[in-house]
């Protein structure tokens, strides 16, 4: 099927702090370049600024058992880099920031997706932390984004688009009974098909085979 005449979506319920949604990259990536026109991205807000967390010995230790099973299951990467960042007590998580820059690279083109790949592999690989506003800016300079277009457009974002998209996320989870991050949904004439994603965990061939069948 011609995906850009087709009526189905694929909604991924997703947080760029998230660890499993890191470990389902690669599938993002199937459909980003074979069904980019079928992909919506919805961020959840992991870590709020009522939520948030800060690095120590105590987030590292929670943490890096779970990062382990990811990496076993998904065969992604989580850097020495990254593990070690773990434990800074100066770095504070909160995903508004990072899921604001990936609004704004949707109305830059839609170039979302791209950007929290970019973001993903930033925060899981280089060991920065995509909650500074400054890597942020960094990270989008270096994809090769008009800066100064992206500053404009990320000063307008206010905490009420950013709490209405996340307000949104929480509504559509529900409505499909997600279980959390990440979460992906087929919509086909406003009836949703929950998509099991964890059978697909470090499988891109299934997956590839699935999404030739259903989209």
């Amino acid at each position: 099927m011609n995906q850009e005449n087709s009526t189905k979506k694929l909604h991924y319920i997703y947080d760029p702090l998230c660890g499993w949604c890191y470990g389902i990259a690669p599938l993002i990536e199937v459909v980003s370049h074979e069904y980019p026109h079928v992909l919506t991205l919805h961020g959840g807000g992991l870590f709020t600024p009522t939520r948030k967390v800060t690095g120590g010995d105590a987030w590292k230790e929670h943490v890096t058992p779970i990062d382990e099973r990811i990496s076993q299951l998904s065969g992604q990467i989580f850097s020495q880099q990254y593990r070690d960042n773990l434990a800074n007590t100066e770095m504070t998580l909160n995903s508004l920031m990072p899921i604001a820059a990936i609004l704004v690279a949707r109305k830059m083109g839609d170039r979302d997706v791209m950007l929290l790949k970019a973001l993903q592999d930033a925060y899981y690989l280089d060991g920065l932390n995509i909650s500074d506003k400054d890597v942020l800016f960094f990270i989008v300079q270096k994809l090769g984004f008009d800066i100064t277009l992206f500053s404009t457009l990320f000063t307008q974002v206010n905490e009420y688009e950013i709490t209405q998209h996340i307000q949104q996320t929480q509504q559509l989870m529900h409505q499909v009974n997600g279980r959390g991050f990440p979460t992906l949904c087929i919509e086909d004439n406003q009836t949703y098909q929950l998509i099991p994603v964890e059978n697909y965990f470090g499988d891109t061939k299934s997956w590839t085979s699935f999404l030739k069948q259903t989209l």
